[in-house]
């Protein structure tokens, strides 16, 4: 994940639609952006942190996120089981990620740190059950996360302390 002392070739600040044109963003910060609903399709993030910004439902379909670190972030009703699972390095720390579907996803290494899962679905639908693997859930670390009502039933690797 990035580190703290990480220089970012580009802050952005405060958006609420991303650049046209842009596919692909490496080592960027993203501070208190809205992208409530937002098509984010296709988009790859590399070695990028956002921090206090605002996701819920937006679109994901193929989305890449390798070392992004999601920090603050109101995440409800993220269909992030759609993003691209090929390199899927993500952390979240202190982040409202209500009724958020991992359905499926590896989320080995993964660390949710204080943040509120409730309702959250680890576990796959009927339709992806014949197509996907389970939720990967191993070494994935839920430190002080609120999970009430998370539904790991079909997750596979969980332990919980």
């Amino acid at each position: 994940m990035p580190a703290d002392n990480t220089q970012y070739q580009q802050v952005f600040s405060h958006l609420q639609a991303f650049p046209a044109g842009a596919e692909i963003f490496a080592r960027c910060r993203f501070e208190n952006c809205r992208f409530p609903g937002a098509r984010l399709d296709k988009l790859t993030f590399e070695d990028c942190v956002f921090c206090g910004c605002d996701l819920s439902l937006a679109r994901v379909q193929g989305t890449a996120f390798k070392e992004v670190l999601f920090e603050e972030c109101k995440m409800q009703g993220l269909p992030l089981y759609s993003c691209a699972r090929w390199l899927l390095a993500v952390r979240f720390k202190n982040c409202v990620m209500r009724f958020v579907s991992f359905a499926n996803l590896p989320l080995k290494n993964t660390v949710f740190e204080n943040c509120d899962l409730r309702e959250a679905s680890f576990s796959h639908t009927l339709l992806q059950k014949a197509v996907f693997s389970r939720c990967d859930l191993t070494r994935a670390s839920f430190v002080r996360a609120h999970l009430e009502q998370a539904d790991f039933t079909t997750s596979v690797g969980l332990v919980l302390d």
